[in-house]
């Protein structure tokens, strides 16, 4: 008896060992992973005070009205508010103290959008730390002019009440400089 117990635990083992080499041994089919292209991401001069200027891919929310190629980098350099609620794209690259046009010709263009809302959401913008100069601009487009150079906080509202807010810190060059 001790003969067939033995076969029967060689043969379980011989069967074991089988299926371990044909399952290491057999060459897989290679993977075909398609990867879409990614745009390389930059950090650029603009932002202050923890706001970053990028030109990263957007949130979903703030993309509509643009056509991207895949890959490539976001057209125009942009910054999010506190919370990732809101964002505002430069157009203007970087913000020029004084009046627009600058003296390239171009001006301080600023696109300011706040997710969820139907309407443009109101801004206001100081300096940093200070609260005079204060201005006051619509959101949506718009020329984005302040008196004077330095890291300026603009804050965004929005809402039936204006409940809703977020903040985008933004650097300023000094008058005349060519960003």
């Amino acid at each position: 008896m001790r003969t067939n117990t033995t076969r029967g635990s060689v043969g379980v083992a011989a069967l074991v060992l089988i299926v371990f080499i044909a399952c290491t041994t057999s060459p897989a089919a290679p993977a075909h992973v398609q990867t879409s292209p990614k745009a390389t991401v930059h950090t650029l001069a603009g932002g202050c005070a923890g706001t970053t200027l990028t030109d990263a891919e957007p949130p979903v929310w703030a993309q509509s009205g643009w056509s991207v190629p895949k890959g490539a980098p976001w057209p125009v350099p942009w910054a999010s508010g506190t919370n990732g609620d809101a964002v505002a794209y430069v157009f203007a690259t970087q913000l020029v103290a004084g009046s627009s046009p600058r003296v390239d010709g171009s001006s301080n263009k600023v696109l300011w959008l706040a997710k969820d809302s139907s309407s443009a959401a109101n801004v206001s913008g100081h300096p940093l730390g200070k609260s005079q100069p204060m201005l006051t601009i619509a959101g949506g487009p718009s020329i984005t002019d302040v008196p004077t150079a330095g890291c300026w906080t603009f804050r965004l509202t929005w809402g039936s009440s204006g409940q809703h807010s977020s903040t985008i810190n933004l650097e300023v060059l000094p008058a005349g400089t060519l960003p």
